[in-house]
């Protein structure tokens, strides 16, 4: 099958129609963007797709062993990892491959372009600077430069591989103009400031105040958002004199920025002296919280720094000096913290507070640190670490 009858069956057209019947593609040109982005130009000749059955987790998918399948995965809603465990020999976890760049679903990258709200006139659409924190492949960058022009498009990439390849696929593709820099985006690029927009592609736990201090007064921030308890959010922040304030609202899942990697201490905790200097006690409390994502989210909220998962058949909750393990019958814990303990009375505050979903929580980031409320910004019910990138990129 040639290249033209392959995009016939699998091409940007094809995307944009399939995004559309999902509802994600509202706004005509934004649709429009989609048709006129061909995807695979983007994308690397080796990639991974998600898969339990293979080694570490995702197997490896060659458009020189299998184009047609390559091909596919480019133009149907699913996520491609494009670098897995930051492109090192080394693998970041001791089971699982960790996927460290990606090409997004198509969906979800269509909700978050609505998220950022641009005008629907085309001439104050191309008035509209946009900071891209998290350049990836470039595909997220050219849809950007079709709906506010290359000129007004700013994406920065800390892998200064992947910040060369998002280059060469911008230039090749004819987007020139995008501008792309090699650095933390979390420090922005003060060069370019204020911004209209500022989207990051990355999962935070707190939002940089150097993006606030980059944005224009009205501006947006728009960013997926996780704590060290529960990874999926996103939060729509609108800056003013100084301040960025908005609810959380989707429940989507993004890689975290590699300045804000917190890694969970459990396994390196919950060693043999550990277990044997145990706290033991009967589970007397219903753990159901431990796996309803609505609570999760809350608990996480209330609760920074702590960490949660699965283990066995049971869960187990870290800190940085401090675990507690659950299963059906005891709560084992070790360390000066009873963290199972925290988690049951942050749940039992969420319980009180009417079992609220994540859209009714909310962000406040000052100067000085960064407030989450309930219902409206007045209701403040937990407060965040600060993170400070240090100096903004010039």
């Amino acid at each position: 099958m040639t290249e033209a009858q392959k995009l016939s069956s699998h091409g940007p057209e094809y995307l944009a129609s399939l995004l559309a019947e999902q509802g994600v593609l509202a706004e005509p040109w934004l649709r429009a963007a989609f048709a006129r982005v061909r995807r695979h130009e983007f994308l690397p000749d080796r990639v991974w797709l998600d898969d339990d059955s293979a080694e570490g987790g995702y197997a490896l998918l060659e458009r020189s062993k299998n184009p047609d399948r390559w091909m596919q995965a480019a133009y149907e809603d699913e996520a491609v990892v494009t670098q897995l465990d930051d492109g090192g020999p080394e693998r970041l976890d001791s089971y699982w491959a960790t996927p460290t760049s990606s090409a997004s679903m198509p969906s979800t990258v269509a909700q978050m372009l609505t998220d950022i709200s641009l005008p629907a006139e085309p001439t104050a659409r191309h008035c509209t600077k946009i900071m891209e924190i998290g350049a990836a492949t470039g595909y997220n960058a050219a849809l950007l430069a079709e709906l506010v022009g290359p000129g007004n498009v700013t994406t920065i990439e800390i892998d200064p591989a992947l910040a060369s390849g998002a280059r060469k696929a911008l230039d090749a593709a004819g987007y020139e103009k995008v501008t792309v820099v090699t650095g933390d985006g979390e420090r922005g690029r003060a060069a370019g400031a204020p911004y209209d927009r500022i989207l990051s592609t990355a999962s935070v736990v707190a939002i940089p105040y150097t993006w606030v201090e980059q944005a224009t007064n009205g501006g947006l921030i728009v960013s997926p958002f996780e704590t060290a308890f529960y990874n999926t959010g996103m939060v729509r922040l609108t800056v003013q004199d100084g301040t960025a304030t908005g609810p959380f609202s989707r429940p989507l899942q993004f890689m975290r920025v590699r300045g804000q990697r917190t890694p969970a201490h459990f396994e390196a905790l919950f060693t043999d002296e550990a277990w044997e200097a145990r706290r033991t006690k009967p589970l007397d409390s219903d753990t159901s919280f431990l796996r309803d994502p609505a609570a999760e989210f809350a608990v996480g909220l209330m609760l920074p720094g702590v960490h949660h998962g699965q283990r066995g058949e049971g869960r187990w909750l870290s800190s940085d000096d401090s675990w507690a393990y659950v299963n059906d019958e005891n709560v084992f814990e070790w360390g000066p913290r009873d963290l199972f303990d925290e988690a049951t009375a942050a749940a039992d505050k969420w319980h009180e507070h009417g079992r609220p979903d994540m859209s009714r929580y909310g962000l406040t980031v000052t100067p000085t640190g960064q407030l989450v409320w309930l219902n409206h910004a007045d209701n403040i019910v937990g407060t965040l670490p600060t993170h400070n990138p240090g100096r903004p990129s010039a």
